[in-house]
């Protein structure tokens, strides 16, 4: 069996009082030296000095939405979840959104079977993955999620140890999807500051549960007024927002049975040609492609792109 090398990302050497940065060390005595006790220390261990170099150079750092600067166009997914102690049941939520349109809510919950310090997480975890499949269906390549919870992009990325079933599956869940050729930027944003579209998600999350919110989603929609793809989504919104109802606007007439056609002159009512079609045709079967390629179960395939096993057959005989 290969001897293990430690990669240290962020430690501290209290001998020497001086942090400790990128540092690969061959022994577990070595590593623990400059990680036991240390505060936000990172650290993995490896079985190559190769992988190990690879933890060292992938930065991993999760950008931050008041300081950092992130992909402000393109597809935003807001991830949240909530637990109610007394019925010990966990709720996840999301919000999708683009050019400031709310174009999908989910949100759901179910009885929690975890431990007591993994339940408080894991509807955002759970969120943070139908927000990735919610974008692969859209045939989009790139995402951000914006996360309160620092984890969902440190299990993610793997740059934590993972103890738990919850993170476990995550991780493996997650590793999948991007390896069908989503980039997935993860910007963490601090709870309950004021954030519109987290507080949004936050609400839902609530409302899953039954406990009640702080109504931040509603005395917003009273100063202002808020984008929604369709009616569907303006219901969603309403549930936790009744008094706000009227500030929302559908921007897809489609599927709406109200006239939003006097409002700022809305740009986003798209004409969808056969060309822009078949532009989405072959952005799904790419995605498909790089599925097949990264030998995931077509089952999987199935249920993150919402293509029939039999269409996934046949693409994969075209390769």
């Amino acid at each position: 069996m290969a001897k293990k090398v430690y990669a240290i990302k962020e430690g501290f050497d209290k001998e020497n009082n001086k942090k400790i940065v990128n540092v690969i060390v061959n022994t577990w005595a070595e590593c623990q030296r400059y990680v036991t006790g240390v505060k936000g220390a990172k650290y993995k261990s490896f079985e190559n000095i190769e992988d190990a170099k690879r933890f060292i150079s992938d930065s991993g750092d999760v950008l931050n939405k008041k300081e950092n600067d992130y992909p402000k166009d393109g597809l935003h997914i807001y991830v949240d979840g909530s637990y109610n102690v007394s019925t010990e049941e966990y709720s996840y939520g999301m919000v999708a959104v683009e050019n400031d349109v709310v174009l999908h809510i989910e949100s759901g919950y179910s009885k929690s079977n975890e431990e007591a310090n993994i339940r408080q997480i894991a509807g955002e975890l759970e969120g943070a993955i139908r927000g990735v499949e919610y974008a692969l269906t859209l045939g989009k390549s790139q995402v951000v999620i914006f996360h309160d919870y620092i984890g969902i992009a440190n299990h993610a990325t793997g740059l934590w140890e993972r103890k738990d079933k919850s993170s476990i599956e995550y991780y493996n869940k997650m590793q999948a999807l991007m390896a069908a050729g989503i980039k997935v930027v993860f910007v963490k944003v601090d709870s309950h500051t004021g954030d519109f579209f987290n507080e949004l998600v936050d609400e839902k999350c609530k409302e899953e549960l039954g406990i009640p919110s702080e109504k931040v989603v509603e005395s917003w929609l009273s100063r202002n007024v808020l984008r929604v793809y369709d009616d569907t989504v303006k219901k969603q919104i309403s549930t936790i927002a009744p008094r706000g109802v009227k500030n929302l606007i559908v921007i897809n007439e489609t599927n709406s049975g109200e006239n939003a056609t006097n409002v700022d002159n809305i740009e986003m009512e798209e004409e969808i040609s056969t060309e822009r079609l078949l532009g989405r045709m072959e952005e799904r079967k790419a995605i498909i492609i790089n599925m097949l390629n990264s030998e995931l179960p077509i089952e999987m395939i199935e249920n993150y792109t919402k293509v029939s096993i039999r269409e996934i057959e046949n693409i994969r005989r075209e390769m």
